[in-house]
This record gives structure tokens, C-alpha cells and sequence, in this order.
């Protein structure tokens, strides 16, 4: 059985597909196997500018799979760290979309935090759980929610467990946009189909600069901002562009 589907929708959009609505598209170890084997794959194919991550069913994730989890190991070792995996999708260099299409819980919301943009689905909910099982986020929950809607508003969902509507997600500047459920899909192709028509080498300078600048001190931040620039000026076909824009006019 395949877990996650891989589909090349346009010749430069992919989507990757979580495909085990059976058990909630839990993250077993299987399949994000399954998912980073796609994602290393689209990864290295030039083709592809722009990749859509989705589920399937009425559900984006459920988060860890909760019967591996209870016979996981405790040993410390990162060997046996079944959740650092889940990472790769943070990793990929290219413009990612989490098309959310329904509950994406616990480390389900926490993989829709490694893409770059989220639409939701209106049935789409999202919340960090884990407290709910004496437990904490381990997948960058506590991290990433932070930083992208501020402290006061990740303490609420981390400390109560309490999932919020796509709704509530997009005032509280967590999601990009909502649509209808028969709309989702449409709607992160559209976004994709304006992304992938621009360069893929400054596809990727803009999001290494917004993504590793956010790490960094302001100064920092700018240094590698006015780099990367010089580097889109010498490597890409900015002139060209230029010309093509001052010729319509």
C-alpha cells in the first residue's frame, strides 16, 4: 500500500498526497519514508518550481502515530528519534503550499508549519493536542508556531489543546487564505501555477532569504538580503526581464 501519492499536475507542479485517511494520515515511520523519498525526488527534478502538500480524505494529518510512539524507544539515542525525519520537508529549497483539507493536529500541523504558504479548507482545524496526552509538541510546534503568530497565541493552543477553526487560523495570521473544500485544490494550483512561471534559481534565493533571515540579527538578515541580490544580478536573466517589462509599456 502506498501511503503517499506523488503526481506531476503541471510540468513544473507536483503534488505530494497523504494517502492513509484510513488511519488519519498518521506520520508512522512509513510514511514520511515514503514522503521524503518523493520529496528528495522533486527536490532534484529541475522540472519542478512549485510543490503542493495535501491529505486525503477529510483529514491533512492526525499527527504521530500514536502506536508507535507507545512503543518507542527512550534510549536518547538519534537513531531511534522517529520524529527528526519528519524534517525534511523544512529542508527542501523549493516553494512548498500545505493545501490543508481538513484536521492537521499535532505533528499534522506541525508539517503544514515546515511549507512556505497554507490555504485551508473551511472543514479545516488545526491544533497542538499533545498536552492532552501529557505531552509536548516535538516536531516544532512550540518553535514554529511562535515565531509565525507570536507567543501569547501559541501558548494558548500548546497550553489548552484546544484546535481552532481554518477561520480563526487566518486572522491569527496562520494560514494564507481559506477556501471552500471543493475549491482547495484550485486554489493552491492557482497559487503554484504564479509561483513556478518565475525563476527557480531566485524561487530559491527569496526563500533561503526569508527563511534563514528569520534566524538571523537584522544586520545579518540584510548582508545576506543585498548577497543574494548580487547573485540573482550575476547568475540570473534579470536584463532580459527588464527589457521584456520596459517593452510592454
Amino acid at each position: 500500500m502506498t501511503l503517499v501519492q506523488t503526481q506531476t499536475i503541471r510540468p513544473n507542479i507536483a503534488v505530494a498526497r497523504l494517502a492513509n485517511p484510513d488511519r488519519l494520515n498518521v506520520l508512522s515511520k512509513l510514511l514520511i519514508h515514503e514522503l521524503n523519498s518523493s520529496l528528495d525526488n522533486l527536490e532534484k527534478n529541475d522540472a519542478i518550481k512549485c510543490i503542493i502538500i495535501t491529505g486525503t480524505g477529510t483529514v491533512f494529518s492526525g499527527g504521530a502515530d500514536l502506536k508507535e510512539l507507545q512503543t518507542a524507544s527512550l534510549d536518547g539515542k538519534i537513531e531511534n528519534d522517529f520524529i527528526e525525519p519528519w524534517q525534511r520537508l523544512s529542508l527542501i529549497t523549493k516553494p512548498v503550499i500545505a493545501a490543508v483539507n481538513g484536521y492537521a493536529l499535532g505533528g499534522g500541523l506541525e508539517l503544514a508549519l515546515m511549507a512556505d504558504l497554507i490555504i485551508a479548507s473551511k472543514e479545516a482545524r488545526f491544533g497542538q493536542p499533545e498536552i492532552k496526552l501529557s505531552l509536548l509538541p516535538g516536531g516544532g510546534g512550540t518553535q514554529r508556531l511562535t515565531r509565525l503568530i507570536g507567543k501569547a497565541k501559541t501558548m494558548e493552543l500548546c497550553l489548552t489543546g484546544e484546535s481552532i477553526s481554518a477561520e480563526e487560523a487566518l486572522r491569527w495570521g496562520l494560514v494564507n487564505s481559506v477556501t471552500e473544500a471543493n475549491d482547495l485544490m484550485p486554489a493552491a494550483l492557482k497559487m503554484a501555477e504564479k509561483i513556478a512561471a518565475r525563476s527557480l534559481l531566485v524561487l530559491k534565493m527569496i526563500k533561503k532569504a526569508i527563511t534563514d533571515g528569520a534566524e538571523m540579527p537584522l544586520n545579518e538578515g540584510l548582508k545576506m538580503e543585498r548577497e543574494l541580490f548580487w547573485r540573482a544580478c550575476k547568475e540570473g536573466s534579470y536584463k532580459e526581464a527588464i527589457s521584456a517589462f520596459l517593452n510592454r509599456r
